[in-house]
């Protein structure tokens, strides 16, 4: 049976899996799935699950957030932010959840402090240019 390889790249590493016979993925537009001698193709990964299968049939499961697939001389590669990578589909989702609702949470909070920082320089502008136009009082 004819095999790629696989490299996992995220913010933090690299993961490299020498023998995988099948990827299974998700893009805008459904699943697709890639074998070995598959043409050269790049794709966006949707919100979710994938999965490839080793050498021995051994499924495994990867949740990302959405990523970037290249593939293109018998190695595909997935650039992530972020991703899981295990054998268990459900824990896997419930991990990408809550790193996806932490995520959510702090960038909520970052918005409200920059709005924050917004309303006092113009509070601050507004005591530094004086009240009427060109900065003179009236």
């Amino acid at each position: 049976m004819n095999r790629f390889t696989l490299t996992l790249q995220h913010c933090q590493g690299l993961e490299h899996f020498a023998e995988v016979v099948q990827f299974i993925g998700a893009d805008a537009q459904g699943s697709f799935g890639i074998l070995a001698g598959h043409v050269h193709c790049i794709a966006l990964l949707r919100y979710g699950l994938a999965r490839f299968c080793d050498r021995d049939g051994v499924w495994h499961y990867l949740a990302l957030p959405g990523g970037v697939l290249r593939f293109a001389d018998n190695r595909l590669t997935v650039t992530a932010v972020r991703y899981f990578l295990g054998d268990n589909a459900g824990l896997l989702c419930e991990q990408l959840a809550a790193e996806m609702a932490r995520t959510d949470s702090e960038i909520h909070s970052a918005r409200a402090t920059l709005s924050e920082i917004e309303r006092s320089l113009v509070r601050r502008l507004a005591e530094l240019g004086g009240h009427g136009p060109g900065g003179m009082s009236t």
